[in-house]
């Protein structure tokens, strides 16, 4: 009995077999869910509101240690965009900046879109988180 290359006997302990496939084909693999596995269902009005924590006066100005942030960045490298309509997360980067691990962990979740569905920052203000990440 001939045993072929695709025969489990014929095989190295430990090896792998792989599929040959196009771009495509395995793309359109990556965009399907595993079988099984559903989309969540939408969620109730409200959800999120029930689970975010309470807002604080930060959430709506700059603080001290923000202003300080940005005073100390190059004139270039100042998201003004950013402090002015979301100081809330001007705040957060002020808090990180000094921490390389922090400081790219949020920027990183700033601009990639982890949960799905979101609808992300306004281009202008993108673009200086994308300046600050590169910095």
């Amino acid at each position: 009995m001939h045993r072929g290359p695709h025969d489990p006997a014929s095989r190295d302990p430990g090896s792998i077999d792989f599929e040959p496939t196009d771009l495509s084909t395995a793309r359109a693999a990556l965009d399907e869910l595993p079988p099984g596995v559903e989309r969540l269902p939408t969620l109730a009005p409200g959800y999120w509101e029930q689970r975010r924590r309470k807002p604080q006066a930060t959430d709506r100005a700059l603080s001290g240690g923000a202003i300080d942030w940005v005073l100390s960045l190059p004139p270039s490298l100042r998201p003004r965009e950013l402090c002015e309509r979301f100081p809330r997360v001007a705040n957060a980067l002020a808090e990180v900046w000094r921490d390389p691990a922090r400081r790219g962990a949020l920027l990183d979740d700033l601009l990639l879109d982890r949960r799905g569905g979101r609808q992300g920052f306004p281009p202008e203000i993108r673009r200086e988180i994308e300046q600050l990440r590169r910095a």
